[in-house]
């Protein structure tokens, strides 16, 4: 069984926080994304986006972050207010640490 999809708003901050779709990622469009590159599990990028963007909907209706009926697509995805959207920050630090080579470096 994989991690939950589903709950864990307000858990964040709890001895035992529920990372889930709903209550840790910051935007849809990362969601998105996920569901196209790696599902289905047995053949990754085999759906097409209209595919994708049903299953993200359904994801985010079940998160109660989308009504059941509503439009999924690339404008629509991008207006989608995640609940810890203003939580993430970005980290400037560089992602690398250069060691300086001076004399018989390979």
């Amino acid at each position: 069984m994989g991690p939950a999809l589903m709950g864990g708003k307000g858990t964040l901050t709890s001895q035992k926080p529920m990372k889930t779709v709903g209550s840790y990622w910051p935007y849809a469009t990362t969601l998105f994304d996920y569901v196209r590159r790696a599902m289905p599990f047995q053949q990754p990028q085999s759906l097409s986006n209209d595919q994708v963007y049903s299953v993200v909907g359904y994801i985010l209706n079940k998160n109660e972050l989308l009504e059941v009926n509503a439009t999924v697509n690339a404008d629509t995805l991008t207006k989608v207010k995640m609940p810890n959207r203003d939580a993430f920050y970005v980290d400037d630090r560089p992602d690398v640490k250069v060691t300086a080579c001076y004399k018989d470096c390979k």
